[in-house]
């Protein structure tokens, strides 16, 4: 990505983690120039952005994910120079078995695509705290066109996280394996938060003795809100903390530490999580005796 700075597009660059990218990410990646494309932008305008860019990362909300990307494929349907496409949800399986049907279906063979999810954001950046261990670039699959072949780009670009942001990109997961994952992790973890949006009491509690993650939650409401609703893996996830939840007294922080750790050790087995989130490992921490 840094050998062609000025070519990079990020669609939904106006939004937190698209600001996110365009102020801290890929500044320290070495790339200038980034444009901006927001959806009010005509159809006939978006064409001619997208078919100059070398790299479009789609850093639009999760609701409507795929459907966008989707449609960007066949924005992209012409482009006559390699393009690669970056597909960033923190839900990755439903977005992979879309895009990749779509591009089938556009065969345009100079169009390539990789899916990964970025294990950090704005609120929570800092290479020196205690949680920076689960910063990491989870790459779950790659569409290689047939006249766009991404393994070397795909190193180059890993590469440049390793030196200049001490980010690791882990090839361990295939999407469904992600979302599984992530679901008894940092879904487990949105369930608490969930708790607080329904209940004012516990809410206030949070802010009280966690600041830091109840400023995050409510940061991330809509995303939250959305992931609970789009991983397949959240009813499993969900119905082992809410019987967690019945089980105490349910008046406040110490209650919901208590049905998280509850549903943690139903879900995880007392082990770590592979894909780990930072706010899953406060509450893991907060949680311990």
């Amino acid at each position: 990505m840094t050998d062609v700075p000025e070519r990079v597009v990020v669609v939904g660059g106006d939004g937190e983690f698209g600001r996110f990218l365009r102020a801290d990410v890929l500044p320290a990646l070495g790339v200038e120039g980034v444009r901006s494309l927001e959806r009010d932008v005509p159809r006939e305008a978006q064409e001619p952005v997208l078919a100059a860019a070398r790299h479009v990362v789609v850093a639009t909300p999760l609701a409507g994910y795929a459907e966008r990307a989707c449609e960007l494929v066949y924005l992209c349907r012409d482009v006559a120079t390699p393009s690669t496409l970056w597909l960033i949800p923190s839900v990755q399986a439903g977005v992979w078995r879309a895009l990749t049907a779509t591009l089938s279906i556009v065969g345009n063979p100079y169009l390539s695509a990789v899916f990964v999810h970025p294990m950090y954001g704005p609120n929570g950046f800092r290479a020196t705290e205690p949680e920076a261990r689960t910063f990491q670039n989870v790459l779950t699959a790659r569409h290689e066109g047939a006249a766009h072949p991404i393994s070397e780009e795909l190193e180059r670009v890993a590469q440049a996280f390793r030196e200049r942001l001490r980010i690791e990109t882990s090839h361990a997961f295939d999407p469904e394996e992600h979302d599984r994952i992530t679901a008894y992790s940092q879904g487990l973890s949105y369930c608490a938060a969930r708790v607080m949006f329904e209940r004012a009491d516990v809410d206030a509690a949070v802010r009280e003795r966690m600041p830091d993650l109840h400023h995050a939650f409510h940061a991330n409401h809509d995303l939250i809100v959305d992931f609970l609703r789009i991983n397949a893996y959240m009813p499993q996830v969900a119905a082992a903390f809410a019987d967690a939840w019945r089980r105490t007294a349910q008046t406040g922080v110490d209650d919901l530490l208590v049905a998280f750790a509850t549903a943690d050790a139903a879900l995880n087995r007392g082990a770590e999580s592979p894909i780990p989130t930072k706010w899953y490992e406060q509450l893991r921490a907060a949680a311990s005796p």
